[in-house]
């Protein structure tokens, strides 16, 4: 955990060292894929939940 963490400490050193275009264009694109992998995932999470609750709900009415 210590050489992560010490790797990291450099990242960011030298990260803060860049002018503000270059930070941007180093730090923009892993954002955007952490945003897109959790939109991904939570869309997945809720369409799932929705089917789920729809064919419980289905369920209840058939045996009323």
């Amino acid at each position: 955990m210590g050489r992560f963490l010490s790797w990291w400490d450099g990242v960011e050193l030298w990260l803060s060292g860049l002018p503000f275009i270059a930070q941007t264009a180093v730090v923009m694109p892993v954002v955007l894929a952490l945003a897109y992998g959790t939109a991904v995932v939570l869309d997945g999470a809720l369409g799932n939940g929705i089917r789920l609750l729809h064919r419980a709900r289905h369920s209840e009415e058939d045996v009323e």
